[in-house]
């Protein structure tokens, strides 16, 4: 028998062969504008002083993706989002996971050597998220096509709309220009023409230069007669954490062999994380403020005004504290520090200034450890093989074996910083601290490095060392004995500049109350020393010691 079909079968079962496809773009275009604003109600949303709101910045990446998706297309959209997207998705993943800026980190442009580990762990994460947001586009060139959104939007409109988005951005442009994703386009520009001033608008905690040319520590000098030649030095070391130190209860070789030092073994540092401990540590911020580096000058300011020249010596960015020296110098080869700085050092100690305030930020122990000394003549034998991948049970003696020969190697920059103070002569006062500690795997939770999205005890527990020439000594003999006393006390970043102004007997404005002069009195027993988790947010540095017991990791697993 003949068979016929249906017409209006035939017409519904075509209609629903169209359809399927419109239901896949629709999809798409709802799951894709979700995954593009995912970061402006999350990392980059308002959390500026100036801005008009959090509803804004939202509004203005809402805005720009709309007018985008409207003038171009689904398929167009999509495929010059594509890079976007994937940075926003991993932009909220490091911040997740390491509490980690990416914007920012971008722009700090990290040695690759440096970057490396930290990525390692989660690289197979990041190719499967490039794979996935790749998926759609794979779809959308398979779909029969669509109409676009052009073809909806009469162009009056579309111009209309981009007029008052354009008015609203001239208007509102400190506002605008922080909102995702127009931030980054801001800063690629500026970064493209060279006139990094301009990031400032697009980034909250920019990395260009806030200092506060006008500010000032309020100083006065006590009376008294001071020496004629006289010379304050603070080195900040990197990533060295209290317990690897011989006199802390570490390995014995790891040590200042200058017996006359004052060793400090109880610091807690402002937090975990170079980029927030270093201006934290040279200012009169407390941890928890809103912003990186403050307006304020640095501890520098109450050198100079006070009739000091000062010097900022290092091997790390000037973005990540913004020194306010008189003089700056910048090394960009990282060899070991005896080799990087000594020499700068050398030549500042040799200039016709009598009195003088020298920084010098080292680089310590950071990771990769292996490059911090040299192998063939450390004191622990580590194969330096094995530092290639993150480690493990097998592999972790090794790690603290090359770690332990780091800081050793750290200690011995700061011997010959004393050394070469020692050999200026004159009245000279020299105190070391590391900006943090590191992880170790040290525990249950197996962390390793520092700057992670929560701090612990190993990465914010870092010494103090602190020495002084025999002429300071005699003319400071009750500071002295006071600092000697002090040495097993609680300590905190927060205390060692005002303990250094103070010997040089430099009066200055501080309105912080928990911060001490070592020099001239013990901190407060039950005072809370605050540790930095994120901008605006801090923790008690001495809770971190109440969770996670120590694991396997003694003085004794370097040997």
């Amino acid at each position: 028998m003949e068979q016929h079909s249906d017409p209006q079968e035939a017409n519904v079962a075509s209609a629903s062969t169209a359809n399927r496809p419109h239901g896949v773009v629709s999809l798409i275009d709802y799951v894709w504008g979700a995954i593009l604003l995912i970061p402006a109600v999350t990392i980059f949303s308002s959390t500026h002083v100036s801005d008009l709101g959090a509803a804004y910045p939202l509004a203005a990446t809402a805005g720009f993706f709309g007018l985008l998706r409207a003038i171009l297309g689904l398929r167009v959209f999509v495929v010059l989002t594509y890079v976007p997207a994937l940075f926003g998705v991993l932009a909220v993943g490091a911040d997740l996971l390491r509490d980690v800026n990416l914007l920012e980190a971008a722009l700090i442009r990290p040695d690759p050597h440096e970057a490396w580990p930290v990525i390692q762990p989660h690289v197979h994460w990041i190719g499967l998220t490039a794979v996935l947001l790749a998926v759609p586009i794979w779809v959308l060139f398979r779909t029969p096509s669509t109409r676009t959104a052009r073809g909806k939007w009469p162009s009056a409109i579309l111009a209309a709309i981009t007029f008052a988005a354009v008015t609203c951005g001239a208007v509102f442009h400190d506002t605008v220009l922080r909102a995702w994703p127009l931030n980054v386009i801001s800063v690629a520009a500026a970064s493209a023409i060279g006139r990094d001033e301009f990031i400032s608008t697009a980034l909250p905690y920019a990395p260009i230069n806030p200092r506060s040319a006008s500010a000032s520590w309020g100083v006065s000098r006590l009376p008294g007669l001071h020496p004629q030649n006289e010379t304050y030095v603070l080195i900040i070391g990197e990533s060295v954490r209290a317990d690897r130190l011989g006199a802390c209860g570490g390995q014995k070789q790891v040590a200042i062999s200058h017996r006359d030092a004052i060793i400090y073994c109880d610091v807690t540092s402002g937090s975990s994380s170079t980029h927030t401990s270093v201006p934290l540590l040279i200012s009169r911020e407390m941890p928890g403020g809103a912003f990186r580096v403050s307006k304020d000058a640095t501890f520098m300011k109450a050198f100079e005004e006070a009739g000091f020249h000062t010097y900022w010596l290092a091997v790390q960015e000037r973005g990540i504290a913004w020194p306010d020296a008189n003089t700056e110098m910048f090394v960009t080869t990282k060899k070991t520090d005896r080799e990087s700085l000594l020499p700068l050092l050398r030549l500042v100690l040799a200039q016709n200034a009598p009195k003088k305030l020298i920084l010098v930020h080292a680089y310590g122990a950071h990771f990769s450890y292996c490059d911090r000394y040299e192998p063939a003549t450390a004191t622990f034998q580590a194969d330096c093989s094995k530092l290639s991948e993150l480690p493990d049970d097998s592999t972790l003696p090794d790690f603290i074996r090359a770690y332990d020969n780091a800081v050793a190697e750290s200690l011995r920059f700061v011997d010959a910083v004393i050394s070469e103070l020692g050999q200026a002569g004159g009245s000279s006062f020299v105190m070391y601290t590391a900006d943090h500690g590191e992880n170790l795997l040290d525990d249950g939770r197996k962390l390793f490095q520092h700057a992670l999205k929560n701090p612990t005890r190993w990465d914010t527990t870092v010494p103090a060392v602190m020495w002084a020439s025999d002429e300071w000594r005699a003319s400071n003999s009750a500071r002295w004995e006071r600092l000697r006393a002090n040495h097993e006390a609680m300590a905190m970043h927060a205390d060692l500049v005002p303990t250094l102004l103070g010997s040089a007997a430099i009066r200055y404005v501080d309105e912080r109350q928990v911060a001490v002069d070592l020099g001239a009195m013990s901190p407060a027993a039950d005072r809370t020393r605050w540790v930095m988790r994120r901008l605006g947010e801090k923790v008690d540095g001495d809770q971190l010691r109440l969770v996670h017991p120590r694991g396997a990791i003694g003085a004794g697993t370097g040997k």
